[in-house]
């Protein structure tokens, strides 16, 4: 199995809903994936919350 994990924690996951948001890469590549939107980390920011993803 291969899997890529892309992780962007400035990005609002709603922004591929709204038409006045050019994004066609980003929605082309959403038609292809998976997509978990429902996904919470224990700590913030950023660094620490990458930590938990990684190890569990």
């Amino acid at each position: 199995m291969k899997a890529i994990l892309v992780i962007f924690d400035t990005l609002n996951k709603r922004f591929l809903e709204y038409d006045w948001v050019h994004a066609p890469n980003f929605k082309r590549l959403a038609e292809k994936t998976v997509i978990f939107d429902n996904h919470y980390v224990g700590s913030l920011p950023c660094m620490p919350a990458r930590r938990e993803l990684h190890t569990g």
